[in-house]
């Protein structure tokens, strides 16, 4: 599991039948002990209704498929 900080969305015209209709996040990476934002970003599936600037965990993995 990852901390980070949305930064946008994405837009996509093809998905895979399973992520139709949900909405993908654009997250950038925070260091846990400063609060500083890594040069690293990843893209996560939304179940939660988190917006752009919001602080977000992200699970990826086996924890994620469950």
């Amino acid at each position: 599991m990852l901390v980070g900080r949305v930064t946008g969305t994405v837009v996509s015209t093809a998905k895979v039948p399973t992520l139709i209709g949900a909405k993908l996040l654009i997250v950038q990476q925070v260091a846990l002990d400063t609060l500083q934002m890594k040069d690293d970003y990843i893209i996560c599936v939304d179940d939660v209704g988190a917006g752009e600037g919001d602080l977000v965990f992200c699970a990826y993995g086996s924890s994620s498929r469950q």
